[in-house]
Formats: structure tokens, sequence, C-alpha cells
């Protein structure tokens, strides 16, 4: 016997519940099905990296006109709106500079990409390095090309597609500036989600999507089976291109072949922490040509959580038993291999059903927003500054995204940690070693999705 749905919404990322949270008021009881055994999708922190947790997937919000910026205002959240980037280190000349650098390749590259919406999209797609070859660019031109601008769209120049730029230059209006908040960006997903509560359903794995006129019956690993007039599928590219999700009928080819085209890149976080910082005042960001780590920035403690609440504990397993669970574990924080948790769950569905179990239903659980506790926030920030005065801790994260990340997650971690080390030493010309680094967490992200959508050349 099935249940019944006006809308259902798979995959309950941001963009899942911030549909579903827009759909509410029309559809009282739009349902949220997420694969994993919380809300936020790629929005998540690891602990143990840092003596608060540690953003392990986006971090800031990409422009003021950010169609964020509103709900954040709404939590009365903390903004610190900075320019990006604010400097610059040319790893060949060993050069430091602030921006807005004088620099001649480094204005014809701004002004390249800065018009790239005025180009014809091409009938066969190219790079953007064969793009900028096209053009006459120099070596230099291209090595700030992709620490720059590839790189922030999660990838190296060879891969991304100059179809894309010219789309992203023609439609993207959010702005340029990056913002960095006072609180974890899981306040932000607890923020959307406050209003959907139990129309959360954690540890729900989508098998199959039968769809016609008349409606949608969406088939669940487990055997359960809901019906619905509409659905909405959020989830990550990579689930459709997989084809763990299958549809009857199967979608029409120019959604396949747009499915297909739409491509991640991995990334890598390097987060390192240290006793007293080593930068100039008012360092924020610097991204780096020529160099091992194309873009370093200073990460502050979040000043308090604007909910005070505790993480829910009402998506995690009702049963601890392995062979039942849904929802995957928590991995170390030390070194994490970030793969897509609604995967690794319909694997195990798969071999649950093959070996003759089901989904018990209470693990089937919706999400609650957890409780508020009582706290004074003032008393709270005090201690909790009190506390950082006390450690004494300083946090730079290196990100680099593409071939590069592929290249670098094959080398040991201590690798890593001494090449990333040696390229801050040259950049600040101070020994990073000996400024009291205490630990370096290395996080693989594989398949990390931006906030805007990435599409990769073929």
């Amino acid at each position: 016997m099935s249940e019944s749905n006006s809308v259902v919404v798979v995959g309950a990322g941001l963009a899942g519940l911030y549909a579903a949270k827009l759909l509410q008021p029309q559809f009282k009881d739009v349902l949220v099905l997420e694969a994993t055994n919380r809300p936020g999708g790629r929005v998540r922190q690891v602990a143990g990296a840092a003596p608060w947790p540690v953003e392990a997937g986006p971090q800031f919000i990409h422009g003021a006109n950010s169609s964020l910026k509103e709900m954040l205002d709404e939590m009365q959240c903390g903004i610190q709106q900075y320019d990006w980037p604010d400097w610059w280190y040319f790893g060949k000349e060993r050069r430091f500079m602030r921006a807005p650098a004088e620099d001649q390749d480094l204005n014809r590259t701004h002004e390249l990409f800065a018009d790239v919406g005025n180009e014809k999209y091409p009938e066969t797609d190219i790079s953007a390095e064969q793009w900028l070859r096209n053009k006459g660019a120099s070596s230099k031109v291209l090595a700030i090309a992709d620490a720059c601008y590839a790189n922030d769209f999660g990838c190296t120049l060879h891969q991304l597609g100059l179809r894309e730029m010219i789309t992203e230059n023609r439609k993207w209006d959010s702005g340029e500036d990056y913002l960095v908040l006072d609180c974890p960006l899981s306040d932000l997903v607890k923020h959307i989600a406050k209003d959907l509560n139990r129309q959360i359903h954690c540890n729900c794995p989508v098998s199959r999507i039968e769809h016609d006129s008349n409606g949608a019956l969406i088939r669940l690993y487990g055997g359960r089976q809901i019906r619905c007039k509409h659905v909405l599928v959020t989830v990550p590219i990579t689930v459709l291109q997989r084809e763990e999700i299958t549809f009857v009928p199967p979608l029409p080819q120019l959604k396949q072949q747009a499915i297909q085209r739409v491509k991640m890149s991995n990334a890598i976080k390097v987060i390192m922490m240290f006793a007293q910082p080593f930068w100039p005042e008012g360092f924020f960001d610097v991204v780096c040509t020529d160099s091992f780590i194309p873009e370093f920035w200073v990460t502050p403690p979040p000043t308090y959580s604007h909910q005070h609440e505790k993480q829910p504990d009402s998506c995690r397993d009702a049963s601890q038993s392995s062979a039942s669970r849904c929802g995957p574990q928590a991995g170390s924080s030390q070194q994490a291999a970030a793969q897509d948790a609604g995967t690794e769950a319909r694997q195990e569905h798969k071999q649950n059903l093959q070996q003759g179990q089901t989904l018990q239903p209470q693990q089937q659980q919706s999400w609650q927003q957890p409780q508020v506790q009582q706290h004074d926030s003032q008393q709270q920030q005090h201690d909790t500054q009190q506390q950082q005065q006390q450690e004494a801790v300083y946090c730079m994260v290196g990100f680099v995204a593409g071939s590069k990340a592929e290249e670098i997650s094959k080398l040991r971690q201590n690798s890593v940690v001494i090449k990333t080390l040696s390229q801050l030493d040259d950049m600040f010309c101070k020994s990073c070693m000996w400024h009291g680094t205490f630990l370096v967490t290395l996080l693989l992200l594989l398949q990390l999705v931006w906030t805007q959508q990435v599409a990769l050349l073929m």
C-alpha cells in the first residue's frame, strides 16, 4: 500500500530544502526525501581539525545579491564582505601583491573574462585554455586564468568549457564579493528546514520514479512507495549520471544529454592551524599562480551559533546494527574521503535486499528541528571568545580543484603538508613551521558541487 502526497522533493540539500520551503504555503503536505541521515547535502562540518567545527563543503556566500542573503538577514547573521581576491602571489616571480595589483597580464586576464559574454557560442565547445591561446594569451595570462577563474569554477583551465563561461558571464547576477558568516552554514540549513520538520524524511534513498500525466509513483529501497501529483528531483547530478534513480518512462533525450554533459570535478581542502598569524593584518584571501596550492584563505571561528541548538539526533538510525542501517557513519575527520553518501546508502540497500533484509519502518525517520536550548547568548559568546583566546589558534585553508586536486590526492599526506608549508614560506618570507603548526588536515572532497552549477568541457 502506498502513501500519498501532493508534492515530493527528492533530495534535502539546500536546493531541495529551499524548493520545499517555497512550495509549502501552497502544498501543506510537501514531503522531502533524503538518502542520507541528515538534511543539508554538501553543507557539513568536520570536528577534530580545529577547536571549532570546520566547513568541509561550501564556506562562503558568493555575491551580495545571492538568494541566500535574505535568509541570512532574517537570521540576523553577522556578515563580513570581502573583495575577491584581496591578494595575489605570482609564483614564478615570487611576488606578493595586494589587490588591485598593477600588472599588465593580470589586467589582460580580467578583461578577457569580463568580455567573454560577448563571444558567440561555439558550435563545438572548446576549453578555456584553447580559447585563451586563440586570443594570443601569454603564459602568465594562462597561469592567472587557471589559478583564479578555473579554480573558482572547481576545475583546471583545460577542463573548463567556453560555453559555460559565456553562459555564466551573461546570467550571473549575484555579485562578485565573498560574504563570510559569523555562524556555521549548518545554521542556514536549520533555518530553511525549521518549518518543514517532520516533512523531511531521512535515510530514504529513492530507487525508481514512475511518472505519467496523472502524477508519479516513487519507489524507495526497502519497499516503501509514495504517490504524488508532482515530484521535484534535486539530487546531485552525479546520482543521475550513474542512473542510481530509474525513471519510467525514461527522461526525454534532451534532458539525458544535458545530465551527461554537466561534469563535476574533484577538489581538496588543506586545513592548517597555527599558534600565531604570520600574514598581513586584514588578510583574507590570496590567489597563487604557478604554485602547488592556487588559493589560500584565513577562516575565523564562528562567533556563535545563531540557532543555539544541538545537531539533530532524529536523523540518525534508530537501530545501530550494521546489517540494517541506512545512513552513512561518520568517517575520520583527520583524513576524510567525502563520497556521495546517497550512493553508499543505495549500495547498502541493494546488498540488504539481496540478503533478504528490508528496511525497518522505524529507520525511515522524519527529521525534527532540535529543541531550542535556553542560553544566555552574551555569556555563550563570551565563553567562546575566552576559549579561543586561551587556545590561540588561527586557521588557514588551502584550496585546489580539478586535475591538480586529483594529482595531489595521490601524494602522501606528509608530502602535501611539506609542499604547502614550503609555499607559504616563500609567499610570506617566513618559516611557517616555526609559527606553531600543530595540525594539518587533508580533506579530499569528491564530486564537490559549487553554489553555481558547473559545466565542464566534455
